[in-house]
């Protein structure tokens, strides 16, 4: 009992549809080269996160040892030390004077308050890229899921191939019971009953070559998303959706992601420009040390001291080299701005094709329906003057090969107007929101 139990639920787990919701979900959360898409997004978050820390105080921490006997460097090494006496003072031991060992440990702190701009500029610059890459990521995400939405679809054809080939194996097999139960009564020739069952064979072998089809393009949709789907079945096609060509179009320009992306480069470029122009602008930076002087130990305090200031500098490169480099990035905003103008144009010339493509496939869709009704009534005629001697077996085989081709046509034009109308939509930047 036990065991005919778990029969029965193997049975419903195999024979579960996979919708391409289930799909999308998978891919989005499983595919690899998203995931690898996504550790380079955290990268960069972290590089902002590194520019941002330069707008916050530096801290220093440092050991030091010297020992020396220059006269100089002697007296303020004692100095520091707070271990001078008036026997230091004394020419001879002014002009050559025991070496002398000493310990420095010194803590400072520099804080940044104007460096002409360039901190702030590098910050928005990591920001600018993130964002850029983020939207660029959204473009990779429509593309993967066009993918997986084209694989559904081959797999999807497959096993519609598979039931058409059925139905060709159903087909044959009754020609085949016609034509020897004709020969029995005396109706018809040997060789009508050696065609018959030479075309079943045929028949019989294109589906198995469908089955196989069928396996291996669930193994092509499971390595996209990176899931095991060999124990679903894929939906049959059976109908293609309508597109609004004038809401496709209008939607384009405002959804692409990589377009947008344009924008933060853009803005990334002026900020390149702030940021190499900030090299000539004046710095001003606080900074603030304390000192510990020992001639034995480290972490010694023998003598003491504290250090505070404030600096200013200019620096200005006669080669004009920060100059020339913010230059560059205004040369770069005007090249990003007319790409941006041909992505565009691009955009609405991608959108318009898939359009006409989808068109194209809705007129040959409706074309195949017609043929296919038409292939179907030739063969049930030629059938019924066949049983009554009217026809040949040849006639009746070569109307069935004209109807396998019609079957075949319709599922693949079924699969075209499906992918196509998924084409206009990755066009328009609207794959995540409407594909399903």
């Amino acid at each position: 009992m036990g065991l005919l139990l778990i029969l029965l639920l193997s049975g419903i787990l195999w024979a579960q549809e996979l919708s391409f919701d289930k799909v999308k979900e998978d891919v989005l959360s499983n595919n690899l080269e998203l995931k690898a898409y996504k550790y380079e997004l955290k990268a960069l978050e972290k590089e902002e996160s590194s520019a941002k820390g330069m707008l916050f105080p530096t801290l220093k921490f440092e050991e030091t040892f010297t020992r020396t006997d220059i006269p100089a460097y002697v007296l303020f090494t004692k100095l520091n030390q707070e271990r001078v006496s008036p026997s230091d003072f004394t020419p001879s031991n002014l002009n050559d004077p025991s070496a002398v060992s000493n310990f420095e440990t010194k803590l400072s702190v520099e804080i940044p308050i104007w460096m002409g701009g360039k901190l702030r500029a590098f910050r928005n610059m990591a920001l600018l890229k993130r964002k850029a890459e983020e939207k660029r990521f959204e473009r990779k995400e429509e593309s993967v899921i066009f993918d997986a939405y084209r694989a559904y679809l081959g797999a999807s054809l497959s096993r519609s191939a598979v039931e058409v080939a059925k139905k060709n194996v159903e087909d044959a097999k009754e020609h085949l019971r016609i034509a020897e139960r004709l020969h029995e009564t005396g109706m018809a020739l040997l060789s009508d009953v050696l065609r018959a069952r030479v075309f079943l064979k045929k028949a019989q072998e294109k589906l198995f070559e469908a089955e196989s089809n069928y396996r291996m393009a669930k193994k092509t949709l499971s390595l996209i998303a990176n899931s095991d789907y060999t124990h679903y079945e894929i939906p049959l096609l059976s109908s293609c959706r309508e597109l609004d060509r004038n809401e496709l179009v209008e939607k384009a320009l405002e959804s692409r992601e990589d377009l947008k992306a344009i924008n933060d480069l853009i803005k990334l470029t002026r900020e390149g420009y702030r940021a190499s122009l900030g090299d000539n602008l004046p710095h001003l930076a606080a900074f603030a040390s304390y000192s510990l002087f020992d001639k034995d130990t480290p972490l010694g305090s023998d003598g003491t001291g504290y250090m505070l200031g404030v600096s200013l500098s200019l620096n200005f490169n006669t080669g004009l080299a920060a100059v020339r480099k913010a230059e560059s990035f205004r040369k770069r905003e005007r090249a990003l701005h007319k790409r941006k103008e041909f992505m565009e144009k691009a955009v609405i010339l991608d959108v318009e094709r898939a359009l006409a493509d989808y068109q194209v496939s809705v007129r040959k869709l409706s074309s195949a329906r017609a043929r296919l009704k038409e292939a179907e009534e030739v063969v049930r005629i030629i059938r019924v003057r066949y049983e009554s001697g009217l026809a040949r077996m040849v006639d009746l085989l070569d109307a069935q090969t004209q109807l396998e081709r019609a079957r075949f046509d319709y599922i693949r034009a079924l699969y075209e107007c499906n992918l196509n109308y998924g084409r206009a939509l990755l066009g328009a930047g609207l794959v995540k929101e409407v594909l399903r």
